[in-house]
């Protein structure tokens, strides 16, 4: 009895008067091993890409048994907090693997959700600040700890920012969730993300009758939310609101402002020369930059791109005369802020005139005069159009290094971002040229990236850069041997027979939008179909249904654009998906008939069976990428920049034509006669020549091979 009292009072000791302890901490051992083991094993088998998962499956497990010896040796520790240790361990990798699960890339976030772990169990075992901690991280890394360290008290405070975080990701729902939690932790900094976004919005927010929100609005202490509370009662609120922190800071009054409204140039270059003093500001004003680049962008378009696009039938000299005598980066910030925007010839004539300012100097001394700004739009946009070559050739072969290099390096910080930059240094290839000196630039910079990822252990940035060297050698060689199409497959043609249904037939989904383009645009359409000796056309209430009389048919299904006011026109189209649900009816054609903002809702429409995707909108080009995230062998007609019936009609008329006469989709020899047919009307070939056939997105072949590499086995 004496021993066994004894045995107590040292566990006593030990423990804290919590003899639990010690068998909670073998337990958290054993199931702790055990949730490695199920991690790990995951974690090899979770992709195809073994040059990755390998070597990351080693670099974990050996974190996590040099974690678990940390919390275990350290006796400054109770039992009770490396018990509570080891279970958030267990906590981050079952969260870590249901990211995974739902998300692939999140394999290549596991070294930087590692560190964020430590750092975090670091404060909370030793009382440290958590908060400084959350700031820099993104959101969804950021829930990933909360959920991990869900026992600690510090729990509230974790998920109340990993909340914000969320919310502030999506600022046009900001003031909506406060309505609702008007009370939250950070509602303030909520305000500002809000205000910052779209302070315009915020100002009619204000003169409604909408009391709570408006009341926290009004009663912050906050410089610029108060000016903003100022100006939003004034009549030129639009025209002053990018420039709402140089208010509240007394650097400029409303009259200065409004005095240079009064001169188109004087109130542009009033936008340029702020957002230039503005950069690198440290403040919370910094929040506000997107405010003035918003309103920059808007009067780029209103004062000078939309008038050029338009005068595309004009002499250069009526067409550019807005933009005569406009400064260097007057010129840049329009080309980098409507780049979308522009026109092919409106590109080019804009770019003409920025080089005519370094005609003596080296062309990269524009990027040193703006600290690098849009830097890598203006870099793109010359690729996109052509005249990289050009703009490479009018600088030492040592700056060119230089540019290539601040270019293609550091994508490796976050897979969102990195793929995105990976594919701009995608589309950089086929704007080269066929200078050997710059090609041989950027595939040192391309493998001197790979092995410096390599050695710091960058595992987004391995994938990356041999993604890219990949392309590169592609592009590079225009070998049709490489083995790299057999990934990608052959972007040049598309087979009738993998359009085809069990029945020969192929299905067609068109969908319409009820604004005043989409009737336009469906009359227009349906006069393709007249023919009564080709097509047969029903329809009801809601659609029309078009079957040719071929004996392997095209049929085409397309909604009425019905009143948009009243979304009648979404409610036609889910009338007409769900009949095709009903009679098990697979679309391998989808065709997008409407602006550009509708493109989201025909997206959602998408389905896996739709083998080529006609995006007749303004800036289809762009999202090939969410296309091709649905479907990686999807193929992608659309428009770099502007969308046109004119253009659309004439597209879908030949490649129907194409399949009634059963032939395959050759792009090549289709591009070839829609270029012949176009060349025949200079404002049509214009806008013919925004469109894309799909072998000529090189970046999509990036994006197709990072979801074939982060395939499930």
């Amino acid at each position: 009895m004496r021993r066994i009292l004894s045995h107590f009072f040292v566990l006593f000791l030990v423990t804290g008067f919590f003899p639990a302890a010690a068998q909670y901490i073998a337990i958290g051992d054993k199931n702790l091993k055990k949730e490695q083991e199920r991690f790990l094993r995951q974690l090899k088998y979770i992709s195809a890409d073994t040059v990755i998962t390998y070597p990351l499956a080693r670099y974990f497990e050996s974190e996590v048994n040099a974690l678990y010896t940390f919390i275990t040796a350290d006796g400054a520790l109770t039992p009770r907090e490396k018990e509570k240790a080891f279970r958030s361990l267990g906590y981050f990798m079952q969260e870590l693997s249901k990211n995974m699960m739902q998300q692939k890339s999140d394999l290549y976030d596991i070294p930087g959700a590692l560190q964020s772990y430590k750092s975090i169990l670091t404060a909370l075992l030793y009382h440290k600040p958590i908060a400084e901690l959350m700031i820099p991280l993104r959101p969804r890394r950021s829930q990933l700890l909360t959920v991990t360290f869900s026992q600690y008290k510090e729990f509230a405070l974790l998920n109340d920012i990993a909340m914000y975080k969320r919310v502030a990701s999506s600022p046009e729902f900001i003031l909506q969730f406060l309505e609702n939690k008007p009370e939250f932790r950070f509602a303030d900094s909520l305000l500002l993300n809000a205000a910052a976004y779209d302070p315009l919005k915020l100002a009619f927010y204000l003169n409604r009758n909408k009391p709570g929100v408006q009341e926290k609005i009004r009663n912050s202490p906050n410089v610029y939310l108060q000016q903003i509370v100022t100006v939003s009662k004034h009549k030129s609120a639009s025209e002053l609101l990018p420039f709402v922190t140089q208010i509240a800071e007394n650097k400029i009054t409303l009259e200065e402002i409004l005095d240079k409204r009064t001169d188109v140039v004087q109130y542009f270059q009033l936008l340029v020369n702020t957002l230039m003093q503005s950069r690198g500001s440290a403040d919370s004003s910094s929040v506000f930059i997107n405010t003035l680049r918003n309103g920059l962008k808007q009067k780029s378009l209103a004062f000078y791109v939309n008038n050029i696009n338009e005068l595309h039938n004009s002499s250069d000299a009526v067409r550019f005369a807005s933009v005569k005598g406009l400064r260097p980066e007057d010129l840049y910030y329009i080309i980098t802020s409507s780049g979308d925007e522009l026109y092919t010839s409106s590109y080019l004539g804009l770019y003409k005139r920025l080089m005519e300012h370094f005609k003596d100097k080296s062309s990269d001394l524009l990027f040193e005069k703006l600290q690098y700004d849009n830097f890598r739009i203006f870099m793109r946009l010359a690729a996109n159009y052509n005249v990289l070559s050009d703009f490479l050739s009018r600088m030492p072969i040592e700056r060119v290094a230089a540019l290539l290099n601040r270019f293609i390096a550091g994508i490796e910080g976050h897979t969102d971002s990195g793929l995105e930059k990976a594919m701009d240094i995608a589309d950089l290839f086929a704007g080269l040229g066929t200078d050997a000196g710059i090609i041989d630039l950027v595939q040192h910079e391309l493998e001197s990236n790979l092995e410096r990822c390599t050695a710091e252990r960058q595992y987004l940035g391995i994938r990356l850069y041999s993604i890219l060297l990949q392309v590169f050698t592609l592009v590079k060689q225009d070998d049709a041997e490489n083995k790299l199409w057999t990934i990608l497959g052959n972007y040049e043609l598309l087979k009738r027979e993998a359009l085809e249904n069990k029945s020969g037939g192929i299905v067609q989904l068109v969908l319409f939008y009820g604004d005043e383009d989409g009737v336009s645009s469906f009359n227009n359409f349906l006069k393709l179909y007249t023919d009564a000796g080709k097509w047969n056309i029903s329809n009801n209430d809601n659609w029309v249904s078009i079957r040719s009389l071929s004996d392997h048919p095209v049929i085409i299904y397309a909604n009425k654009p019905l009143d948009i006011k009243e979304e009648l026109d979404l409610k036609a189209q889910d009338s007409l998906i769900a009949f095709l649900q009903e009679q098990s009816l697979e679309p391998a054609v989808l065709i997008h008939r409407g602006h550009s903002y509708h493109l989201d809702k025909t997206l959602k429409r998408l389905k896996p069976s739709v083998k080529l995707a006609i995006l007749g909108s303004c800036g289809g080009y762009n999202k090939a990428i969410s296309l091709a995230s649905i479907n990686p062998d999807i193929q992608v007609i659309g428009s770099k920049k502007t969308g046109s019936k004119s253009i659309n009609d004439p597209i879908i008329d030949m490649i129907n034509e194409t399949l009634l006469d059963d032939k395959d989709l050759s792009w090549p020899e289709i591009w070839k006669k829609l270029l012949a047919r176009f060349s025949k009307d200079e404002s049509a070939l214009t806008l013919f020549n925004e469109y894309f056939p799909p072998s000529s997105n090189i970046s999509l072949f990036v994006l197709k091979l990072f979801i074939f590499y982060n395939r499930f086995l």
